[in-house]
């Protein structure tokens, strides 16, 4: 009897080693990917996972309701885009260069939105709600009955981005091109 105890306890530490050993090493596996996870949170997600870097901005000055319409030169109704230093030079911030495309080509405002909705830039404060409407209405294709508003769609560095325009009359294909290239000069100057 004593041989059958003896050989009962010998077998129920075996196992009980055996169990130990195996929870042991669930053990090390289970830092091990707990320690992954750490330094991938600790660490920056790589650039392509990033939205944009934007430099926060100045609080603005009030901007008129709507300002009055900029007489149009011939080389506005001929869609010839200036050169950088027109719309960068002398600027403040990207607000003066948004200010310096709307003279340009004579547009009443313009917002840059994500396609979330979300403003990236505007000359006007407090348009959240009206840009974020508007990026909506061109998402689902829908028309807004303004013939004034034009919507570009644009991309800087990966990022889908909608220009929202108040022109005031039609834009031809020219003007529309290079609005748009300007807008890509002051989205890679200033962001």
């Amino acid at each position: 009897m004593a041989t059958e105890f003896e050989s009962l306890t010998i077998l129920l530490l075996q196992v009980l080693v055996l169990v130990s050993s195996l929870q042991v090493v669930i053990m090390m596996i289970v830092l091990y990917h707990l320690t992954k996870i750490l330094d991938q949170v600790r660490s920056p997600a790589p650039v392509r996972d990033q939205p944009p870097k934007i430099r926060p901005l100045p609080v603005p000055e009030p901007a008129p309701a709507s300002p009055p319409p900029v007489p149009r030169s011939p080389a506005r109704s001929a869609g010839k885009s200036s050169s950088v230093v027109e719309i960068l030079d002398d600027r403040r911030d990207i607000r003066g260069s948004l200010q310096a495309i709307c003279e340009k080509f004579g547009l009443r405002d313009m917002i840059i939105t994500t396609l979330d909705g979300l403003v990236v830039v505007s000359r006007s404060p407090e348009v959240a709600e009206e840009a974020a409407r508007l990026t909506g209405i061109h998402l689902r294709g829908g028309k807004t009955g303004d013939r004034d508003l034009h919507f570009l769609p644009v991309t800087h560095r990966g990022d889908k981005l909608l220009v929202i325009l108040w022109a005031g009359r039609t834009l031809d294909d020219a003007e529309r091109l290079a609005i748009e290239k300007d807008v890509a000069q002051i989205l890679n100057w200033w962001l």
